[in-house]
């Protein structure tokens, strides 16, 4: 059982001695805060306990009460109107919003004309969602594993002659046939050249022997997502993509040996790029070498150059450097782990050595 008053109480202790109130209208706070999945809803936080309210409509009604027995719900699609009447109520006249979750128009309505102030404070539950419990780390294990266990077993049946779009369909079925409730993210599968991309859509390129695939793929669970990838050789493997493939395997390891609690993100980035760039590779490990999983399949903590934060035990964050090589190919090895004081736990087990299949 999750308790959702301890994550809203956590809350107000950051809002103390900035705002008043907080107001969310984007599904995942929502969700994060009072354990609410509908696709349209508005949340009150207030200093005091009573000034919570769950907004939401009348298709949600019997949902709001499964999934939020703890907070007051009221069920009227005039989110504005009953917020203000709400704070008004209650004589508040300061709201806390995270202009990043929360467009213009939305912020003007809710300010109501400067009635009430609106106290912008960026990433405001980042310090809370970074830090998972025991609740989140037990879905975001059972992703991984579902996640896991699939693709080990795609794998042993990859041949030539089957194209990317099969293998993406293979892995959701994958997914749904161990329990999973969907993807966490549109699989990647990227075969010979096209693999040289680090976000290609899986196409109907017959896969050949001697390709390189990489295979980026998640499992969505209980609203709580996976991410792994691993790159397979079918038939052979050539002495370049070995030497990428390894260097690439490296580099994964030097970024899972610095991911600890207490390490500063930009440091983990670093241990990773280093091992790439210091064999002549730099220029073709093109984006940051992880991100946290979550609620969110990209959220903070981002391990990537300019990020001085420092993990903590329980953030999820991924280690996920590539070679990509323009016309050619390219490799990535990631895995989703566990912030520990310790080594952190890879939650998306398998091997990361050399494997040719076919």
């Amino acid at each position: 059982m999750v308790d959702y008053l301890k994550r809203r109480d956590s809350l107000r202790k950051i809002l103390a001695n900035n705002a008043q109130s907080a107001v969310f209208l984007d599904p995942i706070s929502i969700r994060y805060l009072s354990g609410f999945s509908g696709s349209n809803a508005a949340l009150v936080i207030g200093e005091e306990v009573d000034v919570d309210l769950l907004l939401t409509d009348s298709r949600y009604t019997q949902r709001a009460k499964d999934e939020s027995p703890d907070i007051e719900i009221e069920i009227n699609g005039e989110f504005i109107k009953l917020i203000h009447k709400r704070l008004q109520d209650k004589s508040v006249k300061q709201i806390a919003v995270d202009p990043l979750l929360m467009n213009i128009s939305q912020g003007e309505a809710i300010a109501d004309e400067g009635k009430f102030e609106l106290i912008k404070m960026k990433n405001v539950l980042t310090p809370l969602r970074s830090i998972k419990d025991e609740y989140e780390i037990a879905q975001i294990r059972k992703a991984c594993a579902i996640t896991a266990e699939t693709l080990w077993f795609l794998i042993n049946d990859l041949r030539p002659g089957m194209n990317e779009k099969q293998i993406s369909n293979l892995l959701q079925d994958g997914f749904l046939k161990r329990g999973a409730d969907g993807l966490a993210f549109a699989s990647i599968v990227a075969s010979g050249v096209n693999s040289a991309t680090p976000h290609h859509e899986p196409s109907k390129r017959i896969i050949e022997k001697g390709d390189m695939i990489t295979i980026d793929c998640g499992a969505l669970l209980n609203g709580y997502h996976a991410d792994m990838t691993r790159t397979i050789f079918i038939g052979s493997c050539a002495d370049w993509q070995k030497d990428i493939y390894n260097l690439v395997m490296e580099s994964q390891a030097a970024g899972r040996k610095k991911l600890v609690t207490g390490a500063v993100a930009e440091d983990v980035d670093e241990a990773s790029r280093k091992v790439i760039r210091d064999a002549d590779y730099g220029d073709f490990f093109v984006h940051s070498t992880g991100h946290g999983v979550g609620l969110e399949i990209h959220e903070p903590v981002f391990i990537a150059k300019g990020v001085k934060t420092k993990l903590s035990t329980g953030s999820c964050i991924t280690v996920e450097p590539g070679i990509y090589l323009p016309g050619k190919g390219g490799v990535r090895i990631e895995d989703t782990c566990l912030v520990s004081e310790g080594d952190a736990e890879v939650l998306t087990t398998g091997s990361h050595e050399i494997i040719c299949v076919a």
